[in-house]
């Protein structure tokens, strides 16, 4: 009896996590808003071009100030065609307050956008376990390049997010 739970209990352990995997591909999400001009924001606003990534974060956390501090030092680093989408589900007002104090080279920058997530679609499409989570892919192909779940250095995201020439 007890293998017999425990062979069950397994199986529903591996449908479980095997339907929480981060998607291969770009999913398709709404529900989403500009925080500079509360305007609509879906997968197909996206840059169909270059490296894009989308950094699920929380503007009171540690890991996500310190990733969007040396993404805004590194900006140089990147190719023309990176883009930045940066998530949040918290309001403007502590968006731009965690902008202010550790980030104010990512503010006005063509290839950095800031988007509000009020529902927690983010969430449901990419299935983050830790903040920040990045999911870097490929523009043309919306095919996953790498994701990070809980990394907060540049370092580690660095080699992905540059166009191998």
């Amino acid at each position: 009896m007890k293998k017999i739970l425990y062979c069950q209990f397994l199986f529903i352990f591996t449908c479980i996590t095997a339907l929480a995997q981060v998607p291969e591909n770009l999913p398709n999400f709404n529900g989403m808003f500009k925080m500079e001009n509360n305007a609509p924001f879906s997968s197909d606003s996206l840059s169909n071009k270059g490296i894009n990534a989308l950094i699920f974060y929380d503007p009171g956390c540690g890991h996500c100030q310190e990733l969007a501090s040396e993404i805004g030092k590194s900006l140089d680093q990147f190719d023309k065609g990176t883009d930045f989408y940066f998530v949040a589900m918290q309001e403007k007002g502590q968006v731009d307050g965690m902008l202010n104090m550790f980030a104010k080279e990512l503010i006005d920058k063509p290839n950095v956008h800031f988007l509000y997530d009020p529902e927690g679609k983010f969430i449901l499409a990419f299935n983050p376990k830790n903040f920040p989570f990045t999911y870097i892919y490929a523009g043309d192909t919306k095919r996953e390049i790498k994701h990070f779940n809980g990394e907060g250095k540049i370092k580690k995201l660095l080699p992905y997010l540059i166009t191998k020439k």
